[in-house]
């Protein structure tokens, strides 16, 4: 009986129409490494960025701090954008050392 009437109360943690609590905390809390290794990811996987090195720190605020050495070309995209799209990052602090690309080619 207690199990029933806690249902008609409108407890709907358990019954399949919505995650517990803890699993949505357990979602969200990200570590930082996971979150270092997901920076790295994304910039290593554009094609018009070629680096000689990449470190990436979190950062106090949720921020990351990028450091290295990358070749890019005109066409090459905006590390910066790419790295705040990742959730989690809030800021970024590039201090990426940019070497002038000479006709790089794709990635592939």
């Amino acid at each position: 009986m207690k199990k029933v009437a806690a249902k008609e109360s409108g407890s709907r943690e358990g019954t399949g129409s919505s995650p517990p609590r803890y699993a949505v905390e357990a979602l969200s809390a990200r570590s930082p490494h996971q979150i270092e290794q997901d920076v790295q990811r994304a910039l290593l996987s554009q094609p018009r960025l070629r680096f000689a090195s990449l470190v990436v720190r979190r950062i106090d605020n949720n921020g990351v701090c990028l450091q290295g050495v990358v070749e890019t070309d005109a066409d090459s995209p905006d590390v910066s954008t790419i790295v705040q799209r990742i959730p989690g990052v809030g800021q970024v602090l590039n201090r990426l050392v940019v070497a002038p690309g000479r006709d790089l080619p794709p990635k592939g």
